[in-house]
């Protein structure tokens, strides 16, 4: 016997959560997750690296540390929030946005990622970060289309 469901007038009726948002909040709290144990692994010396990988990592100072902990935190919040379908996600969503964008530009030039990194590793940043642009752009999207509340 099917369950029946009626809605007064006046109540809003539930939100469906779309399937692209679970694929979002799976990816990005998988890679979130890693990211953040990858950073302390390495940062705890757990991780054979090569000697220009070395050079390059000591350039990082803890506030860039710092930043990498809080964008993948601030990335994991802002995510959490799109899967509650919460309108902060938007702000959220974007801030961890602009907090990568900023510190993938303060990487660049402080440093030289091409020297230790592969063109297909540059190729796999370039990519994220546009992926990142349209996962703030589909939240914002899904704001004015009414779904996230």
């Amino acid at each position: 016997m099917a369950k029946e469901t009626s809605i007064t007038p006046g109540e809003a009726q539930p939100r469906k959560r779309p399937v692209l948002v679970w694929i979002i909040f799976l990816f990005y709290l998988v890679s979130s997750i890693w990211v953040i144990v990858a950073m302390f692994f390495v940062a705890a010396g757990g991780v054979d690296m090569a000697p220009e990988q070395q050079a390059y990592l000591a350039k990082f100072t803890v506030m860039d540390r710092v930043i990498g902990y809080a964008n993948a935190g601030i990335t994991l919040v802002g995510v959490t929030l799109l899967f509650s379908l919460h309108r902060q996600a938007v702000n959220v969503l974007g801030l961890a946005f602009a907090l990568n964008l900023f510190s993938t530009a303060v990487v660049w030039i402080k440093t030289d990622p091409a020297a230790v990194t592969s063109p297909t590793g540059l190729a796999a940043q370039a990519l994220g970060l546009g992926t990142f642009g349209l996962v703030v752009f589909y939240s914002w999207r899904l704001l004015k289309r009414g779904t996230l509340a």
